[in-house]
C-alpha cells in the first residue's frame, strides 16, 4: 500500500497530477484553437462563395450599382477576405489592377490601408462573427494586416501612397521592411528614389543596420532607367563599398533596359552628360577593380564617340576581372566596327582562362564577322589550351552540327577549313557523333568532300611534300584560293 503521509511519495504524487492536468488543459487548447480556425475557414468560404460572383462580374468591366451596393453592406475586414486572392496572385492583369483599383477606392479599402500605415497599427474593425476580431491570434493578425496594406498598395501601384510605403521602410519589424521595399519597386514612384538612396548611404557606411542591404538594392534596380541621375552622389561617393553599389544598381538597370530593348543605345535622354562623363573619366579608372568592371558594363552602350577607347583600355587592364566583364559585355552589341573585333580576338591570348572563354563567347555571338574571327585564330594559333578551348565552346553551343551542314553543303572558306580541322585532329569524335545524329543525305555529301580530302594526306608523297606544303600555306588558306576548301 503507497505511504501518502512519506515525503518523497507525496511529491511524486503532486507531479503526476500537475502532469496530468497540464496534459487535459494543453489538449483543451488545441480542439478549442483547431475549432476556431476551422470556424474561421468556413466563414471565409461562405463568404467567397456568396459574394465572388458579384467581384468577378465588376471585374470583368460590367457596371453594377446593385453589386456595389451588396460589396458596400459588408465591413471592411470582410471585403478584404473577399479580395484578398486576387491580391495573393503573382501577377495580375492590367485590366484587372484599373477595375481593382477603381473598386477598392470606391469602398474605402485604400483609405483603410493607408491609415494602418499612416497609424503604425491596424485600424479599428467592425465586430462581427467571421471578422478578423475571431482569428485565433489578435497579435498576429495585427502584424498580418499591417504587410497585407503594404502589399496591396504596391499590387494596385497607387502612387499617391508611395510616401506613407517609405515610412513602412524604417519599420522594426524587418518582413514589414522587405514588404514596403517590394511595394515601392512595384510603384516605381521617382520621388521615392533619392529617400531609398539615403537609405543605402545610412546602411552601407553603418549608421543604421535597417533595411536590409539586399532588398534595399532589389528594390532600387527595379526603378525606371530615368532615376538613375539620382545615384551621382553615390557614385562619386569617398566611400568605396558604396560607389561600388550605386554602380552595381546602375548596372542592373541598363542592363534591364538592354534585355527589354535589345540592340539599345544609352543616348542623352536616357543617361545624363554629368553622369556618361562620370562614367568615361571616373568609374572607368576608378581605384576599385570591382566598380570599373561594373561600370564597363555600362560603358560599352554609351552612345558617345570617347567610350570604344575606354573600352580598348578596359580590354587591356591589369585586373583580369575587368577584362572578364569588359569582353562579356560586348556581347550586348549587335553592331561593333572591325577594330572592335579584333579587341576581342585579342583577348584570345589572355593569360587567364576564363576571359579567354568569355571572348570566344562573344565573338560567337557578334555573328559571322565574330566566327569569322574566332575560325582566323583556331586555324592559326599555336596554343592547343586555346584552340581545346574553343573546340569545347564549338561543340557546347551546338555550333558544330551548323558547321558540318554548311560543310555537306558545300560552303567554302575559314567555316570548311575549320570542319576539315576538327575532323582530321580536333574533334573527330565529337564530327562523328553530329554525323551519326544528320540525315543519311547530309552524311553521305559530307564523306564524299571529306574523305578525299583525308586520302590525299594520309597517301602524299614525301617527295611531293614540300611543294604541296607550300601550295596550302597558311596565309594561302586564309585568302581562300579557289583549290582550297572546295
Amino acid at each position: 500500500m503507497v505511504n501518502i503521509a512519506d515525503p518523497v511519495t507525496h511529491w511524486a504524487f503532486i507531479i503526476l497530477v500537475s502532469v496530468v492536468m497540464g496534459t487535459f488543459v494543453l489538449i483543451a487548447v488545441a480542439f478549442i484553437r483547431r475549432w476556431q480556425q476551422i470556424r474561421y475557414s468556413r466563414y471565409v468560404h461562405t463568404l467567397q462563395r456568396q459574394y465572388r460572383p458579384v467581384v468577378a462580374k465588376l471585374l470583368s468591366g460590367q457596371r453594377s450599382p446593385s453589386g456595389i451596393e451588396a460589396l458596400r453592406e459588408l465591413p471592411l475586414a470582410d471585403l478584404e477576405l473577399l479580395l484578398d486572392p486576387f491580391f495573393s496572385r503573382r501577377k495580375l492583369p492590367e485590366e484587372w489592377m484599373v477595375l481593382l483599383r477603381a473598386l477598392c477606392a470606391e469602398l474605402g479599402l485604400i483609405a483603410l490601408w493607408q491609415s494602418r500605415l499612416a497609424n503604425g497599427q491596424s485600424a479599428a474593425t467592425t465586430s462581427g462573427q467571421g471578422t478578423p476580431k475571431d482569428f485565433p491570434d489578435r497579435a498576429v493578425m495585427r502584424y498580418l494586416l499591417r504587410a497585407k496594406s503594404i502589399r496591396n498598395l504596391g499590387k494596385l501601384r497607387h502612387q499617391p501612397s508611395w510616401p506613407l510605403l517609405v515610412k513602412a521602410v524604417d519599420d522594426r519589424h524587418p518582413d514589414i521592411q522587405l514588404v514596403a521595399l517590394r511595394s515601392l519597386a512595384a510603384l516605381g514612384a521617382p520621388e521615392s528614389f533619392p529617400l531609398l538612396r539615403e537609405r543605402l548611404h545610412a546602411v552601407v557606411q553603418g549608421h543604421s543596420t535597417s533595411p536590409p542591404l539586399p532588398g534595399l538594392q532589389a528594390a532600387m534596380v527595379s526603378f525606371d532607367l530615368d532615376c538613375a541621375p539620382a545615384l551621382m552622389p553615390s557614385l562619386q561617393h569617398p566611400d568605396r563599398q558604396l560607389r561600388l553599389c550605386a554602380t552595381e544598381i546602375l548596372r542592373t538597370m541598363v542592363c534591364r533596359e538592354a534585355a527589354r530593348q535589345p540592340g539599345i543605345t544609352l543616348t542623352p535622354e536616357l543617361l545624363t552628360a554629368p553622369m556618361v562623363e562620370l562614367l568615361l573619366t571616373g568609374l572607368a579608372v576608378d581605384a576599385s577593380a570591382e566598380v570599373r568592371a561594373r561600370a564597363a558594363e555600362v560603358i560599352v552602350l554609351l552612345a558617345d564617340a570617347r567610350a570604344m577607347p575606354v573600352v580598348h583600355h578596359l580590354l587591356r587592364d591589369h585586373q583580369w576581372f575587368v577584362r572578364l566583364h569588359t569582353v562579356r559585355a560586348l556581347a550586348q552589341l549587335r553592331q561593333t566596327a572591325e577594330p572592335l573585333h579584333l579587341d576581342i580576338r585579342e583577348c584570345l591570348r589572355d593569360p587567364h582562362w576564363r576571359v579567354r572563354e568569355a571572348a570566344i563567347q562573344t565573338l560567337i555571338s557578334l555573328g559571322g564577322a565574330g566566327k569569322h574571327q574566332l575560325y582566323e585564330h583556331f586555324l592559326t594559333s599555336p596554343d592547343r589550351t586555346t584552340r581545346a578551348q574553343i573546340v569545347e565552346v564549338i561543340e557546347r553551343t551546338g555550333m558544330l552540327s551548323a558547321l558540318v551542314e554548311e560543310y555537306s553543303a558545300g560552303t567554302k572558306g575559314v567555316d570548311a577549313l575549320v570542319v576539315e580541322q576538327l575532323a582530321s585532329a580536333a574533334a573527330p569524335l565529337g564530327i562523328s557523333g553530329v554525323l551519326r545524329a544528320s540525315s543519311p543525305e547530309i552524311r553521305q555529301k559530307f564523306m564524299d568532300r571529306f574523305l578525299p580530302f583525308a586520302q590525299s594526306r594520309m597517301l602524299l608523297p614525301e617527295e611531293t611534300q614540300p611543294a604541296v606544303a607550300s601550295a596550302i600555306s597558311l596565309q594561302q588558306s586564309l585568302e581562300f584560293p579557289p583549290r582550297l576548301a572546295a
